[in-house]
């Protein structure tokens, strides 16, 4: 039982070593010459497999798109950690922020690679997405704080969230004079409103 489980062990090891070697590779292409210029033998072959092994992992490209995407989603899942001390509204503000600061020192190719991405978040539910769920759980943690509103569903509040963040991105990714930070700062501002548990007295006092 013992011999079984640490070579299960291995053999999940070794899969996971693969994939990573495989998602590795093909961002490091798509960072050099663009997405679209970048087939699958160029990715087998910098990440020293198979074709057959890629596909082994792999079905299509666009699983390995999707498996790209679900790593990028865990590195900005790793950004907004880094500020689970500040308050959920004020949180918001700063992550969007550092979002902005980050895709606008990527190169034209970083936002090919984003664009392919946003399209591939796209084909699913937002409900169902990675994305959606950080905001679910970031929710939470606002209303269990006394820091988020009550007023509305958690699940709305982050779809809202997920979509606030994805538009601005998304007219990024197809202009690159966009004002991204200024659209995404502001966008934050206004979600930190929603949020606040002062929101409804304040849109009250502005009713005719």
């Amino acid at each position: 039982m013992t011999v079984y489980s640490v070579s299960v062990n291995r053999i999940d090891r070794r899969k996971r070593e693969i994939n990573e070697r495989i998602l590795q590779a093909a961002f490091d292409l798509f960072l050099v010459q663009g997405v679209t210029a970048t087939t699958i033998e160029e990715i087998c072959e910098r990440a020293d497999v198979a074709n057959r092994t890629f596909f082994n992992h792999f079905p299509t490209r666009h699983a390995m798109m999707a498996a790209l995407t679900q790593r990028c989603l865990t590195d900005m899942h790793d950004l907004e950690s880094t500020r689970v001390d500040e308050p959920v509204p004020a949180r918001i503000i700063g992550m969007f922020d550092d979002i902005a600061a980050a895709l606008l020192t990527s190169t034209h190719t970083y936002r090919e690679i984003i664009s392919e991405m946003m399209a591939t978040v796209g084909r699913g539910t937002h409900r169902c997405s990675r994305l959606h769920q950080m905001f679910v759980k970031m929710v939470n943690v606002g209303v269990t704080r006394g820091e988020v509103t009550t007023r509305h569903d958690p699940q709305t509040l982050a779809g809202i969230i997920t979509s606030a963040l994805s538009g601005p991105i998304g007219n990024w990714t197809v202009d690159p004079t966009y004002p991204l930070d200024t659209s995404l700062h502001d966008t934050a501002r206004a979600l930190a409103d929603l949020l606040s548990l002062d929101a409804g007295v304040s849109n009250a006092r502005h009713r005719p």
